[in-house]
């Protein structure tokens, strides 16, 4: 078997899932891992599968193709081999959570990330949410791993300054604290 990314792209519908998951089983692929969002109506999943050694990328890919236009799906597909192992393997780094939050503008994710960018930071999820506390409001989420060789410290502070400059309040929380405070807080 050869492990592939099969990456699905476009409008949102019912059933679009099971029309996926079905066209993948019928192009033998077996899914090991699979990650799914909506945003504004649109589609995005990512699937992890085996598929069989004797069936090149290319093919999978024109079946897939062919398998959407039959179905009336309106979704764009990229497979391409798996990558083994995942961004810091072997490196040892700390899960934090980062919120800014204030006045939406262009360019405040630019900015934020920026800072994580510089200093080795990888972002592993991000949720923006604008206009929930009122009229040109702004919510960012960044799920973020952090090295052990980054001055905590120093990201901390760029972010602040980063945040202020963009008139954004910035918290910046271990994962497990973030959790806790949420947990405690649901009661």
């Amino acid at each position: 078997m050869q492990k592939l990314t099969v990456s699905f792209l476009g409008r949102d519908c019912p059933g679009v899932v099971a029309t996926v998951a079905c066209l993948l089983g019928e192009a033998r692929c077996n899914i090991l891992a699979a990650t799914q969002s909506i945003l504004s109506g649109e589609f995005a999943g990512i699937f992890v599968v085996d598929a069989p050694e004797d069936t090149s990328i290319d093919t999978i890919s024109r079946d897939l193709e062919e398998g959407l236009r039959k179905a009336k799906v309106d979704l764009s597909l990229i497979v391409r081999p798996a990558i083994e192992g995942q961004w810091g393997e072997g490196v040892h780094c700390e899960p934090f959570v980062v919120s800014a939050d204030g006045p939406d503008g262009p360019g405040l994710i630019a900015a934020m990330s920026r800072v994580f960018a510089r200093h080795g930071v990888n972002i592993e999820s991000l949720r923006a949410f604008l206009g929930e506390g009122g009229k040109n409001h702004a919510l960012f989420v960044f799920e973020v791993m952090v090295p052990d060789s980054a001055d905590l410290g120093r990201v901390r502070r760029e972010l602040v300054c980063e945040g202020s400059s963009h008139g954004l309040r910035v918290s910046v929380q271990h994962r497990d604290i973030f959790e806790a405070v949420h947990r405690i807080g649901s009661f």
